[in-house]
């Protein structure tokens, strides 16, 4: 790279600097409505909302700040169509573009438009009923693309978050996350893990990306068969801000598939502890498989694990002899084979020595 005169040189922060007054010129106090569905809502520790307005395939984001949130006369959520009225700001630390928000309204209809959400409601699963964790963990079952990203960061930090022989395995159902076939797939794969006897968790996992990239989650029939699933699903879908509308029908939603990842993994670990503080009679270790083998029991999804022990104690019987009066006597027989060992030699050697040279 050919250097340049210190004359040409400039920092990130004075580039960005230089754009904010070029973009601010033309915009600053230049307020207009504009209106939009609100996607990838977040509310900041200090109260500032920001959140993308969305129409059609374009959007722009947005920020209201704390002060003037008492000026909305309605809860803050994804998926509302409102306008909201601004002039359009530069973030120089992050070269965001943004409309500095200082008024909102609902549109017409007055309420959440998004069809998934409607049709939700009608059927009566939304607002969602969350559900706890299970108890137990035996198999988790994991959704997401066959190339995603998500699949190494998930196993890499579920392996590490927990211990080998506690942490419960998985199974993995590959199907496509974009595309007009990729919400039928998903739902698919959501009952067919269901049906699963031993998946007592499921995870539903996929990568960053762009709006469009989860539109498949988004859509009503893999929320739908989120909500009606009778296994315990944790949604891992994109980075912190991307929400969608699996993420809140799911009975918890991590804000990444590692956080996903340390959600399930501590839950095995606590099952394993609560076992094993259940049984303290049982031994188990690193490499040791749990709950250890017991290849007698039968453990089916309607069982106890592990089976109730017996509730009487079956005495020794009488004929069986002590301990200790076995190992005296299979000590006085290693004697007598020693004795009758050494004799041989010696018989042997005799014999040898009377021979003819």
């Amino acid at each position: 790279m050919t250097k340049q005169p210190a004359e040409n040189r400039r920092s990130i922060a004075q580039v960005n600097r230089s754009l904010r007054s070029i973009v601010e010129a033309e915009t600053l106090e230049q307020f207009f409505w504009t209106g939009g569905v609100i996607q990838r809502f977040h509310q900041s520790d200090l109260g500032h909302c920001y959140f993308d307005l969305v129409d059609d395939k374009t959007r722009i984001r947005c920020m209201l700040h704390e002060e003037r949130r008492g000026n909305i006369q309605f809860e803050l959520e994804n998926y509302l169509e409102v306008e909201v009225y601004g002039d359009v700001r530069f973030y120089a630390p992050s070269s965001i573009v943004q409309i500095a928000v200082q008024a909102m309204r609902l549109t017409t209809q007055a309420d959440l438009v998004k069809p998934a959400i409607d049709r939700l409601r009608e059927a009566g699963l939304y607002p969602p009923q969350k559900r706890p964790p299970p108890q137990r963990i035996r198999r988790i079952g994991c959704i997401t693309g066959r190339s995603s990203r998500a699949i190494g960061d998930f196993e890499t930090a579920y392996q590490n978050a927990g211990e080998r022989g506690v942490l419960a395995p998985l199974k993995w159902e590959y199907v496509l996350l974009n595309g007009e076939r990729a919400p039928q797939l998903i739902t698919d794969a959501i009952h067919s893990l269901d049906a699963t006897a031993d998946i007592d968790a499921i995870a539903i996992i996929r990568g960053g990306g762009n709006h469009d990239d989860f539109a498949a989650f988004d859509s009503f029939e893999v929320a739908q068969a989120i909500s009606q699933c009778q296994t315990f699903i944790v949604t891992g879908i994109g980075h912190h801000r991307d929400q969608t509308l699996s993420d809140q029908v799911a009975d918890h939603a991590a804000t990444t598939p590692t956080a996903a990842a340390h959600l399930l993994a501590r839950h095995c670990l606590s099952a394993a502890s609560d076992f094993q503080a259940a049984e303290p009679g049982w031994s188990v270790d690193a490499s040791s498989d749990f709950p250890p083998e017991a290849p007698s029991w039968f453990v089916d999804a309607e069982s106890d694990f592990p089976p109730a022990a017996p509730g009487r104690t079956v005495p020794a019987p009488n004929n069986i002899q002590p301990a200790k009066s076995r190992s005296a006597l299979n000590t006085l027989a290693i004697i007598a084979s020693v004795i009758v060992i050494v004799a041989a030699i010696i018989a042997l050697g005799i014999l040898l020595l009377r021979a003819p040279l």
